[in-house]
């Protein structure tokens, strides 16, 4: 008799602790008071996923093609830094001075610009070049982003 006592208790225990955990599982949240409680939304930037969006600034390229001393240039945008490539007129050196008309220009288009790179290397044109004509045609992009930021960190070494 024992035995049968001892074994009743343990499956009503069994049972009792069951029930409890199903009951527990089963329950359903009150979802009118979920509805009316603001929900608090946060962006979290997972790490290595960055902003990998390059934008042509067309605006800002016709502006510098308009100086004296340039003679064609393509304009990339990253976040709030413009990258140039252009090619100056009658062999002209980039000088400090061209440098600061060309990110004048720049900037006057696109006041959120905090930082312009000038460049007059030839495989930078091209590949800028390469790129809008590419953009233009409807042709896809896809690795530029990552020859890009290769292109910048080489020609551009103090870039943010």
């Amino acid at each position: 008799m024992f035995i049968i006592k001892r074994s009743h208790k343990t499956m009503i225990l069994t049972a009792t602790i069951m029930s409890i955990l199903v009951s527990g599982c089963a329950a359903k949240p009150n979802t009118q008071k979920q509805q009316n409680t603001p929900i608090k939304q946060q962006q979290v930037q997972q790490p290595g996923n960055e902003d990998n969006r390059i934008q042509i600034a067309k605006e800002a390229a016709a502006k510098i093609a308009e100086l004296d001393s340039v003679k064609q240039t393509n304009v990339l945008v990253t976040k709030r830094n413009a990258y140039v490539a252009a090619v100056l007129k009658h062999d002209q050196q980039l000088t400090r001075n061209i440098e600061d008309q060309i990110a004048n220009q720049v900037k006057a288009t696109d006041p959120n610009i905090q930082n312009v790179y000038v460049s007059t290397n030839p495989d930078l044109v091209n590949r800028f070049n390469t790129y809008v004509l590419d953009v233009q045609q409807g042709r896809p992009v896809a690795g530029f982003v990552d020859q890009f930021k290769e292109i910048v960190a080489r020609v551009f070494p103090t870039a943010k």
